[in-house]
């Protein structure tokens, strides 16, 4: 099926250029955006609620080192490998307005602003040891203490906040 009108090619052109715009930024930082509704709790408070916007990070899982056998070792070392991660912190935004206790007016409005910024993380991983040893032609192999080991998980950030006046 071919598109033969002028009308379906300009909107098959605007479908496109519209997905060449959006895919960058996308890209750049996978979050979903977050506005906490604080507005329920102007019945409780003397003052105006707080905003609240910030993001979800949408972590993005990378290859993981998988195991690889050592001369001289029965088992693979990096048994269960550690999977990284890599995302983005997304920024937050959270302002309230100051009331002014001589007029009804506000005095001003302080915020609190946290930049988004990059992430690494990575699972826990794990190694094992075989419990005998390497066999060697003509002998049987001997017993040995079963060695278990577990990677610690990272993470890694740099997460910064400013608060303006």
């Amino acid at each position: 099926m071919g598109i033969t009108s002028r009308t379906g090619l300009a909107g098959v052109m605007a479908c496109m250029a519209t997905a060449a715009a959006v895919a960058p930024a996308a890209a750049e930082v996978p979050a979903v955006p977050i506005n906490i509704p604080l507005f329920v709790l102007n019945t409780a408070l003397p003052i105006d609620a707080p905003t609240l916007r910030t993001g979800m990070p949408l972590p993005i899982p990378g290859a993981p080192n998988g195991p690889r056998y050592v001369k001289g070792k029965v088992l693979p070392t990096n048994m269960v490998p550690a999977i990284p991660f890599d995302s983005a912190l997304p920024s937050t935004h959270v302002s309230t307005p100051l009331p002014n206790p001589l007029t009804s007016g506000n005095i001003g409005t302080p915020e609190l602003v946290s930049p988004g910024s990059e992430l690494r993380a990575a699972t826990p991983g794990a190694d094992l040891g075989a419990p005998i040893s390497r066999p060697e032609p003509g002998r049987l192999p001997d017993l040995t203490m079963p060695v278990a080991g577990v990677s610690a998980p990272a993470v890694q950030g740099d997460p910064d906040a400013a608060a303006l006046l």
